[in-house]
């Protein structure tokens, strides 16, 4: 494992029994055969639509799901080897999506940080330093640590948030749409804050949202996932401008155009539902709703195709179709 990876994963799985109607087992194939990396320093952008798999590779990379098959490194430990258990967690942290959600409302917000800071062998007087010192680099004020969390608005919430998943300098920080929750104004704040902390902690970030426009502004490489695999990854410029599969262009076509002379530019609307993954189709996971496919995408599977510098796309035909 290179010196420059953090985190890694190779032809990952996750499947989750369920019992069919008439009897017997399946499996809904949650995440199915990813390969993921994640440099130091670096923001990976994961995005796709609702039950692609993303929180499912977060929650695995964070510990509180077991893989079905293989395994995740992260600093060249395995992250499903007891022995490593504790080494992992102070150099992973995590914000989701919904701030009220993850505090506790019967803790002060004071009392919500130094816990966790308390647990990992901080004297409440490293505590409170640690967290006067985390909460201004967040814009958290002081007057605010003595407040319950339902007395706070959803930004400061999220602050909190940020604050309790960086107080012990973790190397890797999960966002699982740390923004969706926020007004637009509120969002640029914290997306700002964020970039300001990895620049001067060196963190890595793995970066899900449904937010086209927040993940091109944060992030330097993107990873399109659909129903549990990989379509398109890349650095974030290649992807974004030069996309090949047609579920990624497809996604660019829904962001709304920022300026009026884009409004003509070429889209392609994505129809129908994504299939299920109990009974997945035998060769693409996409075939079902692309206008651009072939007998060959029905009946086999797309291996991932080397677009040059880092960019791959699983398509039988990525770099021959005209958008």
């Amino acid at each position: 494992m290179s010196d420059e990876i953090l985190v890694k994963t190779e032809h990952l799985k996750k499947y989750f029994p369920v019992r069919k109607s008439g009897g017997g087992k399946a499996f809904v194939k949650a995440v199915d055969d990813v390969t993921l990396e994640i440099g130091r320093g670096e923001t990976v952008g994961l995005v796709g639509e609702s039950g692609s798999g993303k929180t499912t590779i977060a929650k695995m990379i964070l510990g509180l799901l077991p893989p079905t098959e293989n395994t995740i490194y992260i600093d060249g430990k395995n992250v499903w080897d007891r022995k490593n258990t504790k080494e992992i967690r102070k150099k992973v942290g995590a914000v989701f999506q919904d701030p009220a959600s993850s505090l506790n409302p019967r803790s002060t917000v004071y009392r919500s940080l130094e816990r966790p800071l308390l647990i990992n062998g901080c004297s409440k007087g490293e505590a409170e330093t640690l967290i006067r010192e985390t909460a201004a680099k967040v814009n958290l004020g002081k007057e605010l640590l003595e407040r319950f969390p339902y007395e706070l608005s959803g930004g400061q919430q999220q602050r909190v948030s940020i604050a309790r998943a960086i107080m012990l300098r973790p190397r890797l920080l999960v966002l699982d749409e740390p923004t969706s929750a926020l007004d637009v104004s509120v969002q640029a704040q914290t997306l700002n804050e964020l970039l300001n902390l990895q620049q001067e902690y060196g963190m890595s970030y793995l970066f899900i949202t449904h937010n086209l426009s927040v993940v091109r502004y944060m992030s330097d490489r993107i990873c399109v996932m659909y129903g549990g695999k990989v379509m398109e990854s890349g650095k974030m410029a290649d992807v974004y401008e030069n996309c090949v599969h047609p579920y990624t262009f497809g996604l660019m076509s829904s962001v709304p155009p920022l300026h009026p002379r884009q409004r003509d530019r070429k889209k392609y609307l994505l129809t129908g539902d994504m299939p299920s993954l109990i009974d997945a189709p035998e060769g693409c996971r996409f075939c079902t709703r692309c206008k651009f496919r072939q007998p060959v995408c029905e009946s086999q599977e797309p291996a991932m195709k080397d677009m040059g510098d880092g960019h791959f796309a699983a398509c039988h035909f990525a770099g021959e179709i005209e958008f």
